[in-house]
């Protein structure tokens, strides 16, 4: 079975190296295998292209480098799912380092599959230990769900294996995507709505009933370099604007699924009445901000979908 690892990035000339190099050499070691690296340079202003080509020339696998100048993570990822060869498909960051073993640990994990198509992740640790403990993975055991085992339980909110998995560490056979189709592209970083698009994949896989599995031994090492409280606040910031249009998303094919805004909206009530931060102190994120950015997501969906149906209506005479 071939693999193919995808890469997208942009304006990482100071990071891509590392995250090429680790992926080599995780192959190396998993040898022999038939697998291919597709890097996408997503409108970089820097130098990221001329080391993604370095790098290629130096490495035994084959590295293709692919341009896509419409900025946003979906529509990178969208291009190289296009263009990839590979019946497996692997996903990571541009600033993330994989381990030796993470590919063998893929392809045993993959073998026990069978037939079953998995939406699989797998552990994130802090590549520097001064970075902020954000964006990180560790749990330390296995996890697998699908709609089938209990379909009354919310897995957002109840079980903890949708917040494990995470785009900088995630794969999938090709027919998964088949079945799935693309990323929506107008979630993710560089898109209307900030965050988001990987969650939104891991959703769509639950509701058509594809297992979802977190294993902690395939582990990539993430160097993010967000250290200040300000840059950490604007993550989270981030990252509730895009839960918000997700459950908007979701709202009328499954309301079970937006259950968890009622929690924070109720732990929001009781730190306004407190006077206190019961969420993330440690850079000023409270359940009060995570609330309003959630309304903010989903109104923020709401007219990026208005505008698109205009948009449609408009372009629909001129087709004809």
């Amino acid at each position: 079975m071939k693999l193919s690892v995808l890469v997208s990035t942009r304006n990482r000339a100071h990071a891509i190296a590392g995250c090429l190099d680790s992926i080599a050499a995780s192959l190396a070691y998993a040898a022999p295998l038939d697998a291919e690296i597709i890097v996408v340079d997503n409108g970089s202003g820097d130098a990221t292209s001329a080391i993604v080509k370095q790098r290629a020339a130096a490495t035994t696998f084959p590295v293709r480098l692919l341009f896509e100048p419409r900025v946003g993570v979906s529509v990178a990822s969208n291009l190289a799912l296009r263009t990839a060869k590979g019946e497996l498909l692997a996903f990571i960051d541009d600033d993330c380092h994989m381990s030796k073993e993470y590919v063998s640990q893929l392809l045993q994990h993959d073998a026990n599959d069978g037939d079953e198509l998995v939406l699989r992740g797998g552990r994130i640790e802090l590549g520097d230990p001064t970075d902020l403990p954000f964006t990180i993975k560790t749990t330390p055991t296995p996890l697998r769900f699908n709609r089938r085992m209990n379909p009354a339980i919310n897995p957002i909110r109840h079980h903890p294996i949708i917040a494990q998995l995470n785009g900088c560490n995630m794969t999938m056979r090709r027919a998964l995507v088949e079945r799935l189709g693309p990323y929506d592209e107008r979630f993710g970083p560089g898109a209307v709505i900030p965050s988001g698009a990987d969650a939104d994949y891991v959703i769509r896989a639950y509701l058509a009933d594809i297992t979802l599995e977190y294993v902690p031994d395939m582990t990539v090492f993430h160097f993010h370099g967000r250290k200040q409280k300000s840059v950490g606040f604007k993550l989270m910031r981030r990252y509730s604007i895009g839960a918000g249009a997700l459950y908007a998303k979701y709202f009328f094919k499954d309301p079970s699924l937006c259950r968890p805004v009622l929690w924070d909206v109720n732990a929001a009530i009781k730190e306004i009445l407190s006077g206190s931060n019961t969420y993330l102190p440690v850079v000023g994120f409270s359940h009060k901000h995570k609330a309003a950015y959630v309304v903010s997501g989903a109104v923020r969906y709401f007219l990026t979908c208005a505008r698109l149906a205009v948009t449609s209506t408009l372009q629909s005479p001129r087709q004809r």
